[in-house]
């Protein structure tokens, strides 16, 4: 057949659940897979070699021929498992997203404890993989492994008293939370957030703010205790989870006294 008649290459999105199907059933066949000898290469590999050279450099290291030299192949034979790097990123960010771990029973019981415990290794997610705050999101989540983290929420939630869109909006609360948090804590100047750090982003505000403009922060920074540092802590991202999983227990009580 001519090239004009092959099949068209799968989506990013297409290509997450395959081989997440793929993973769960290791002995079925490769999805797109042309008869003939087996080769070495598959999507599994690319999607290794393409998130150890992100972890390592960024994102923006990452090409089809980065990632074919580091498999030591041609980049056109890449194509026959991922037809571009937009969606090559959609399935890396599913493999950084992991599956999560079981939910003991006893833990579901404790759902705010257990909503705590998830975002908690979201987190941590993004921390080892933290290209994945550089790619860009739009709408709900549709792939494997980050809807897998959605559903334990929701399996947690669902001990709770809170309707079923409640839940839904728990779910995205915490999820952007999480997202937001640790793209802060990630953020250059913030992570760097030592004596000079501070010490050149407060002497910035000295020059700036004035007390007719701005009487509150200038108040607050008077304070020496609060200009010691701009870093963003544990401490930091556990305040405002433990606010959020407050407002939820409040609903939860409010359903459980009807």
């Amino acid at each position: 057949m001519g090239e004009q008649h092959r099949a068209p290459a799968p989506t990013g999105i297409e290509l997450a659940w395959r081989s997440s199907s793929h993973a769960a059933h290791p002995g079925a066949p490769s999805g797109g897979r042309r008869p003939g000898p087996r080769s070495g290469l598959t999507l599994g590999r690319i999607v290794t070699a393409a998130v150890d050279i992100a972890d390592r450099e960024g994102l923006a290291a990452v090409s089809l021929a980065r990632v074919a030299a580091a498999l030591g192949t041609a980049t056109t034979s890449l194509y026959r498992h991922v037809r571009s790097k937009d969606d090559l990123v959609v399935v890396m960010r599913d493999a950084a997203a992991a599956p999560p771990p079981d939910l003991p029973p006893t833990d579901l019981r404790r759902w705010r404890e257990s909503l705590a415990d998830i975002a908690w290794r979201i987190y941590d997610l993004y921390r080892q993989h933290p290209w994945v705050l550089q790619v860009p999101t739009s709408g709900p989540p549709n792939t494997p492994n980050e809807l897998l983290w959605g559903e334990h929420m929701l399996k947690a939630l669902s001990q709770s008293t809170l309707t079923a869109h409640d839940q839904l909006r728990a779910v995205t609360l915490i999820s952007g939370y999480v997202r937001e948090q640790a793209r802060l804590t990630l953020d250059p100047i913030i992570a760097d957030g030592g004596d000079a750090a501070a010490g050149d982003y407060f002497a910035f505000l000295g020059r700036v703010l004035t007390p007719k403009r701005y009487p509150m922060f200038c108040r607050l920074f008077a304070d020496p205790a609060n200009t010691g540092s701009i870093e963003y802590t544990a401490a930091d991202f556990q305040f405002g989870l433990d606010r959020i999983l407050a407002g939820l227990a409040e609903l939860d009580r409010d359903g459980r006294a009807r």
